[in-house]
């Protein structure tokens, strides 16, 4: 109520003025500012701190205090910073023990008693894992934010509340290593804050837990509300030769993730950690994988609970898998597989650790390659194929991967995003090949070559030239960094070499050349590659579509993630064509949806190759996305299909105005797609080639690598 009480008073203080919570809204989103903008915000900033008393300032969160003193100040440098930091690393911080002073870590120059924590900066956080009944076993972390948790000096107490009473639970405190990687935490230690008790209740009813943390003296308070689970049926993770195997009965089992299937079928379930992908054998990727069936399922062992995270863990090698109880927003039972990165590398304090002391111990660089496309999360585009040319020039290539389930092009050498070997090779790497951006902590360093493919012609406005941008401070940051540590920038034709460089803030050179993604749909190989995607799909001779939609920056879910927009009935195609339709949901979205499945349609979004996709199919259907422009090399027809497209305009703004010039027949619906598809051919297709992909013929790569690096000598080597 004193804060309530005091924002009340504010405001009649104030008047019309803008209270001090509102410009630390306008400062937190000053790095989209011209220099005139950012001029006027500094007087009114500057003129607003000068009526605000030590309780204005206080009031707000740390990073506010901070961005709104350099904001007063002029100091830009610091806001931006403040700002990147706050998008990347979110709220943590450091507070030290006994004088409660926050260190932001970032060498923020302010007055000492802006850093003196609040009570609202001291925020609790709680997650909790629970299984069994009479007892039920409970798993947790606890922490204050930003104090490392001592625990021979503090406490976490629980208590269990349900309609029959509350009990006072015994809680056991145990070091957790994993635990502290999983907290998110960047400055502060919280290995000690893990713990672990078993309650004597049964789970007919909801467990309201209320769990206690004092640490150096400061007391925070929560609850998390266990639900009921009455007659569950037991579930043994048991490990095996070559993956684990699930037991529940004679029960049918269901083992997913969002947008990934690992496995189901009846009880007992065996899951190997090497699975069939699309024809092709691949490690089952990182993630949180639901068990379920037609019964409730709860740990067949819940005594685990009392065991650290790093001890039950089921190690296969190329990942780690942990059968995990509930926990809030996620399923009763599910097995979370993540890297094989050892725990002493894991997480944002210890990563920032390794960092400091890779950069610390840096020798020279080393001819060798660091590639990434897409953040590690594949490894195709045109990425694959330059990388395919540096290795057959002698230069060997480390290729990031998020996980083992990325298949990295022949000759190259996988590595970890995060690992300490990924940390060493991009910090010695004297070349570096990108299609997006590198992580926000890379520092690029003197004698790098760096060659940005980007990933594709753009339709779409992007980057600087989006009239309404709604790019955070951190990838704003990042970008703004990586365009000066690019040597080159691809274009795929001479439109995107006059649209990429003003949109990405480049100002270097541009190579056209062709783009190396398309080597394989104009290439000697193409036929092949075609007919061995179709097999590996179980395709035969019929006639295929692929439907390959753009994401959409407004549609999001309730989870806040973006939201898979379709407009084609794809059953219907089938049932009206006969057609068989494959489903291509853009990777921006794809984590926020489930798998699409019906007769004649086919989900391949888990698919690694958009080209070997476009390879195979007969027709594209697309709308925004920039697959237009590499489809085209195969001169067969496209139907873009639109009809949002005065939203998707007025929302994102197009380079090209697809009326004038579009690579096939437009349509706004379904039935309009039908009538496109049992329509007459036309030459659209072969005049966009030729506007768009005239330099596609097979040898984009090795002509980019020779305009970057200069023509191979007859006498190198070459495997």
């Amino acid at each position: 109520m004193d804060l309530v009480r005091r924002i009340v008073q504010r405001l009649r203080r104030h008047g019309d003025a803008p209270s001090p919570p509102a410009l630390a809204k306008r400062v937190r989103t000053a790095f989209r500012l011209d220099a005139q903008q950012w001029r006027a915000l500094v007087a009114e900033v500057e003129s607003g701190a000068a009526t605000w008393n030590r309780a204005d300032w206080l009031d707000l969160p740390v990073r506010d205090r901070a961005a709104l003193y350099a904001a007063a100040h002029g100091d830009r440098e610091t806001v931006d910073r403040l700002a990147e930091s706050r998008t990347v690393h979110g709220p943590s911080f450091l507070v030290h023990r006994g004088t409660h002073r926050i260190d932001l870590g970032e060498g923020i120059e302010v007055p000492g008693w802006l850093l003196a924590a609040q009570e609202h900066d001291l925020a609790l956080r709680v997650t909790v894992e629970a299984a069994g009944s009479s007892p039920v076993y409970v798993a947790g972390t606890s922490f204050i934010s930003g104090l490392a948790f001592d625990p021979d000096a503090d406490t976490v107490t629980v208590t269990a509340t349900t309609s029959d009473g509350t009990v006072e639970a015994d809680v056991t405190m145990r070091p957790d290593p994993v635990a502290d990687a999983e907290s998110g935490e960047r400055w502060a230690d919280q290995t000690g804050a893990s713990w672990w008790t078993a309650i004597g209740l049964d789970r007919s009813q909801p467990i309201t837990l209320t769990v206690t943390v004092t640490s150096d003296q400061v007391v925070r308070t929560a609850e998390v509300v266990v639900p009921a689970l009455d007659g569950a049926v037991p579930l043994a993770v048991v490990p095996t030769a070559s993956g684990v195997r699930l037991a529940a009965g004679d029960h049918e089992l269901t083992v997913a993730a969002v947008s990934e299937a690992w496995g189901g079928g009846p009880s007992p379930l065996h899951l190997d950690a090497r699975v069939d992908r699309f024809g092709a054998a691949a490690t089952i990727p990182a993630g949180r994988f639901a068990v379920t069936a037609d019964v409730p399922l709860d740990l067949a062992d819940p005594a685990a609970l009392a065991l650290p995270l790093t001890e039950r863990a089921i190690d296969l090698v190329d990942l780690l898998v942990t059968a995990r109880g509930w926990t809030s927003g996620e399923p009763g039972v599910a097995l979370v597989v993540r890297n094989p990165i050892p725990v002493e590398d894991r997480g944002r304090r210890r990563q920032r650790l390794l960092l400091d002391e890779v950069r610390e111990n840096a020798g020279p660089l080393r001819d060798r390659a660091v590639a990434m496309c897409f953040g590690g999360s594949g490894a195709g585009d045109s990425v694959a194929p330059v990388a395919r040319e540096l290795v057959r020039r002698g230069i060997p290539v480390d290729f990031v991967v998020t996980d083992h389930s990325v298949a990295v092009p022949e000759g190259s050498r996988p590595i970890l995003l995060h690992s300490r070997e990924w940390h060493d090779a991009f910090t010695h790497a004297r070349y570096l090949v990108n299609n997006a951006e590198f992580p926000h902590y890379v520092r690029f360093r003197e004698g790098q070559r760096y060659l940005q493919t980007w990933h594709g012609t753009p339709l779409k406005r992007i980057g600087r030239d989006i009239a309404s941008p709604r790019l955070s401070a951190g990838y704003t940051a990042a970008m703004a960094r990586e365009a000066g540590a690019w040597e080159a920038l691809l274009a795929q034709n001479s439109f995107a070499a006059g649209v990429l460089p003003q949109a990405l803030g480049f100002d270097g050179r541009v190579i056209l050349e062709g783009y190396p993604r398309n080597d394989a749909l104009a290439g000697e190989g193409a036929d092949l590659l075609r007919q061995s995607t179709r097999e590996a799909l179980g395709l035969g001779d019929e006639r295929v579509v692929l439907y390959a939609p753009t994401w959409r920056d407004t549609a999001r879910t309730e989870q806040g993630r973006r939201a898979f927009v379709s407009h084609l009935d794809a059953a219907r195609v089938h049932e009206r064509t006969g057609a068989t339709v494959l489903l291509r949901s853009h990777s921006n979205a794809a984590a926020g949806r489930g798998r699409i499945s019906s007769p004649g349609v086919l989900d391949v979004t888990a698919h690694p190759d958009i080209t070997a996709l476009l390879a195979a199919a007969d027709v594209l259907v697309t709308d925004y996305s920039s697959v237009m422009f590499d489809f085209a090399v195969t001169e067969r027809p496209q139907v873009l299909l639109v009809p949002d497209v005065e939203e998707y305009r007025d929302d994102r703004g197009f380079y090209l105005d697809l009326q004038e010039t579009p690579p096939g027949p437009i349509a706004t619906s379904t039935d309009q797609v039908i009538e496109a598809l049992a329509g007459p051919s036309s030459d659209q297709a072969r005049a966009f080639r030729q506007r768009y992909a005239p330099l596609d013929d097979g040898h984009a790569a090795a002509r980019v690598v020779d305009a970057w690096l200069g023509p191979q000598e007859p006498s190198s080597p070459s495997r």
